[in-house]
């Protein structure tokens, strides 16, 4: 297990040098990965989308010259984000499939997947990387400090999926999709408009839910009122 930590340190030390983030390219081994890639497929599926999903090396990408890109947008517009994700995320893999989006998970804490179609925009590859670190960022909170009261499994309408999500799932979509606001307004000019929109618009629906519905803790309306929509909008 050590040389194995190691030997993937050594290959983020690589990444850095080439394309700024200290991360590990190369894909988890299957039966590491497993729990996440199945728990994702399995949400996918009851989505109404079935799918398989294909990870990649990054010599058959080609990405760095896109990553040290993205890295160097963040850079510019969000210094202290690069801190963040240098610190909470540890590897990056990407993946093609049906319609799956990028993911996150606790089971494999650290790792960010992303389509491999986002590198053909640095922007949107950009956002992508904030918004999947977002949700490592928040499952280390919610690891560590209690946010959400017992609701008995309850679920909840949430603006970025059609089927009902649980308590946890809606404080993640709150918690991201408040920073997606902030980057695109850090963007400003170069944000895309119908990603800002869409973003601005969902979060002000999870907003509202949260504050209406949410079994928050006393540390889960602390981490909630550091939110503001209006503050965010452009």
């Amino acid at each position: 297990m050590l040389r194995t930590v190691q030997e993937s340190r050594r290959r983020a030390g690589d990444v850095a040098r080439r394309a700024g983030f200290s991360v590990d390219l190369t894909p988890l081994e299957e039966p590491v990965i497993a729990p996440t890639v199945e728990r994702h497929i399995r949400i996918a599926r009851q989505a109404g989308d079935v799918e398989t999903l294909v990870f990649h090396s990054p010599e058959q990408l080609n990405c760095h010259g896109f990553l040290r890109q993205a890295h160097g947008l963040i850079v510019d517009c969000w210094p202290a984000m690069v801190q963040e994700i240098r610190t909470t995320v540890t590897c990056l893999s990407f993946f093609t499939a049906g319609n799956a989006i990028g993911f996150a998970d606790i089971c494999t804490h650290g790792l960010i997947c992303l389509r491999a179609d986002s590198l053909s925009n640095v922007t949107v590859l950009a956002e992508e990387i904030i918004h999947e670190s977002s949700h490592v960022r928040l499952n280390g909170i919610l690891a560590s400090t209690p946010c959400l009261e017992d609701d008995n499994g309850r679920l909840y309408q949430t603006p970025l999926r059609e089927d009902p999500r649980p308590a946890a799932g809606l404080l993640h979509q709150l918690f991201v999709l408040a920073r997606l606001c902030d980057w695109h307004a850090r963007l400003g000019a170069r944000a895309v408009p119908e990603r800002a929109e869409r973003a601005m618009h969902d979060l002000v629906a999870a907003y509202t839910t949260v504050q209406n519905e949410l079994p928050l803790t006393d540390a889960g309306r602390e981490l909630v009122s550091t939110i503001k929509p209006a503050r965010h909008a452009r």
